[in-house]
């Protein structure tokens, strides 16, 4: 028997709004039995990359909202990538990388399904399967080109422009031929955006002419406004779209941690009545295997061509993982750029997030 780690929701956060904390979570160890004899169709892996998302949050409240939540005193699950020690699937041998929606514990046998699917190191850096060629990625495609359909010379607005999603989102637009105007939180954010992304135009939200900025970086209106954050971010964007303008609504996060009956805001209607104009949510799970497929081979090709780049913030260690999860809702004190992943490869010990 080996002892492992994992982590696990020790409590419920309110339905009502709060930040997550420290103590809502426990690493724990456990016994764990390697030596167990597969059953067909089954891998023993080793996690060495953990996914912490946003979306998250909403699977912590002990309620069903557009996810189903964890189950408490027992191992969360994300978008992970982990090493295959053994295999009883003929899909997968020891040694192959796989990506797919794991425990947060350091070993575990898991069924294959189809959601579990073989990687290549060779392709991308390991921690951009649960990134740009993972859930990240296929959200800014699904959301920015299913919903958006973006044309040439269009102007695309992309709020949280500097996190995961929105920075792909960004690029996209550019390969796409189209304008891309970012929302984000520092000066600092909009230098890096334009000058490694490629963005046309960044605004600060926090700034006190937020809204003069907004109006003059889209002097031909608002195609696309590709919705991250919800809240005040997003009230005068309405005013500036164009008709026929498309409004794909990926995430509302600076509302995630309040009362949902505090999330009153602008009136959309109105706008959407009188410019013909089209919001729609969507979940990545939504999606066919077929279009997930056609996605990754649009960013798998980009990656290779040099057009589309991921920055990673990487935290590392279990003892980390929550460290780096509350910072995604930190909007005083968040200097990520890109996607936040944990590095469990080196199981001795962790260390402090590397940018």
């Amino acid at each position: 028997m080996t002892e492992i780690r994992e982590l696990i929701l020790d409590k419920f956060f309110s339905p009502n709004g709060g930040i997550p904390d420290q103590k809502d979570f426990k690493v724990t160890t456990s016994k764990f039995d390697e030596n167990k004899p597969l059953e067909k169709d089954q891998i023993l892996i080793n996690l060495e990359y953990i996914s912490v998302d946003p979306y998250l949050r909403a699977r912590m409240q002990g309620v069903h909202t557009f996810v189903d939540p964890f189950k408490l005193h027992e191992p969360i699950n994300s978008g992970c990538v982990a090493k295959v020690l053994k295999s009883n699937c003929p899909r997968f041998k020891a040694g192959d990388h796989v990506s797919g929606y794991f425990n947060w514990q350091e070993k575990q046998i898991v069924n294959v399904t189809k959601e579990v699917v073989k990687v290549d190191p060779n392709l991308a850096p390991l921690p951009h399967f649960v990134g740009v060629l993972g859930m990240t990625g296929l959200t800014a495609y699904f959301g920015l080109v299913l919903i958006g359909k973006p044309k040439k010379g269009e102007t695309i607005v992309v709020s949280a422009a500097g996190g995961a999603v929105g920075s792909i989102v960004g690029q996209i637009g550019k390969i796409l031929g189209c304008r891309v105007v970012g929302i984000c939180g520092s000066d600092e954010k909009a230098k890096f955006l334009k000058s490694e992304f490629g963005f046309d135009e960044v605004v600060n939200y926090k700034s006190s002419t937020y809204e003069k900025d907004l109006k003059n970086a889209c002097p031909k209106g608002i195609d696309i406004y590709f919705e991250n954050v919800g809240g005040k971010i997003a009230d005068p964007i309405l005013f500036l779209i164009n008709k026929h303008a498309r409004i794909p609504v990926c995430g509302t996060i600076s509302t995630y941690n309040a009362p949902i009956e505090k999330d009153i805001g602008q009136r959309a209607q109105y706008f959407i009545f009188s410019k013909q104009a089209l919001m729609q949510g969507f979940l990545v799970f939504d999606y066919s295997e077929q279009e997930t497929n056609e996605a990754l081979k649009h960013l798998s090709q980009w990656i290779k061509e040099g057009k589309l780049k991921e920055k990673n913030v990487i935290f590392k260690g279990y003892d980390h993982i929550i460290e780096a999860f509350t910072k995604l809702f930190n909007t005083t004190n968040n200097t990520n750029i890109g996607k936040v992943v944990i590095d469990v490869t080196d199981q001795s010990g962790s260390s402090k997030a590397q940018q």
